[in-house]
């Protein structure tokens, strides 16, 4: 499904019409990607992509505007978090957002890509919008998967998006910023268990405190970190449920921790927990792992799919709600790896890097 304008109102309208062949790529063509965003500053995965994307192809990576949109600008447009899309401000704001794109779709040849990180935005406009989703998705290119999981759960969901063209890739690795990371050793006290990043509802930061308060004769010690995302009243509901565990350490906070202090956080750890209702694809499991520390997580979304990539004894699995059983069994298991480092060789930004690249150039 493509795009067509008619010429006598300018009005934007769906056909099935072919849209016109770009330039082939070359010194006298080169062509540019933009992508929404090109970093974040509390996220380092853009970066991270955009700086593969950019060592796999000779073309220029910049960072999209929305004022540039329906200009031609660019060739091609990656969405990271293309939240306007789903949960809108205002529909017919994002209505007009979508016409200009589908102006530089006609008129340019430009193309669009989403990677899907979530199949849902964690935040966003309140409004709850399908018909701006559907004509996204009759928008889109192609779809950028982390986890075949994702895939499938986005075909499962929207039935309509299998006909868009998909690469199943992976979540890249966190490169040291200040300090490399020191090969896993068992503990010899008790274990110290972490869980950091943005602290969102869906991630059960309050059921992992009750679990923790109730696991009796487990020797671990708990920090939980991040700052909390427009949840209300999450954090008094953590304090409170943490009830002055001696164990338990709360480290909550207004701004994202910053990347040297993080690291140096999940090096003062000897696990993470990620004890979440639910979960797509995780950068906080990636992180962990590039630190060389054990995690445990739900037995859901891309989590299987890395445990086979990485081997079970660095990625432990939980089902059903997370309780103190929960982590007792990962405390023992912590207290017993024997490996150093996990085989992180599928999430090596080279291959990332040209895997998308290839994909953002196809034909």
């Amino acid at each position: 499904m493509q795009f067509r304008e008619r010429s006598d109102t300018g009005v934007v309208t769906l056909e099935t019409v072919r849209a016109p062949d770009r330039p082939a790529a070359g010194p006298a063509h080169p062509r540019t990607i933009a992508l929404k965003p090109l970093d974040a500053p509390a996220n380092r995965f853009p970066g991270l992509l955009a700086e593969a994307i950019g060592d796999a192809l000779d073309h220029r990576i910049v960072p999209f505007a929305w004022d540039r949109l329906g200009t031609g600008a660019y060739d091609t447009v990656v969405f990271h978090w293309p939240t306007e899309f789903f949960r809108p401000d205002s529909r017919r704001k994002t209505l007009a957002l979508l016409a200009r794109a589908a102006r530089d779709k006609l008129r340019h040849g430009t193309r669009f890509f989403w990677i899907v990180h979530n199949l849902e935005p964690h935040d966003g406009g309140s409004l709850s919008s399908p018909l701006t989703r559907s004509l996204f998705f009759r928008l889109l290119d192609g779809l950028i998967f982390l986890s075949e999981d994702s895939r499938a759960q986005l075909h499962a969901r929207h039935p309509e998006t299998r006909r868009i063209a998909s690469l199943v890739t992976a979540h890249g690795t966190y490169p040291q910023v200040a300090r490399p990371p020191r090969p896993f050793a068992p503990p010899e006290g008790p274990v110290r268990l972490l869980f950091f990043g943005a602290i969102r509802a869906y991630k059960n930061p309050v059921g992992l405190v009750r679990a923790a308060s109730a696991a009796d004769g487990v020797p671990f010690e708990l920090t939980l970190a991040g700052s909390v995302w427009q949840h209300g009243d999450l954090a008094k509901d953590i304090v409170t449920t943490a009830g002055g565990d001696p164990r338990i350490t709360l480290d909550i906070r207004e701004h994202p921790i910053l990347e040297d202090e993080l690291e140096a956080m999940i090096d003062a750890h000897d696990a993470v927990v990620l004890p979440y209702d639910k979960v797509l694809n995780s950068g906080v499991a990636l992180h962990a792992l590039c630190r060389n520390k054990p995690i445990l997580g739900p037995n859901t979304g891309s989590l299987p799919e890395l445990r086979g990539q990485v081997g079970a004894p660095w990625v432990r699995l939980f089902d059903g709600p997370f309780a103190a059983p929960h982590i007792a069994k990962f405390v023992s298991h912590v207290r017993g790896l024997s490996a150093a480092t996990p085989d992180l060789s599928r999430h090596d930004w080279t291959r990332i890097g040209r895997e998308t690249a290839d994909f953002l150039v196809a034909p």
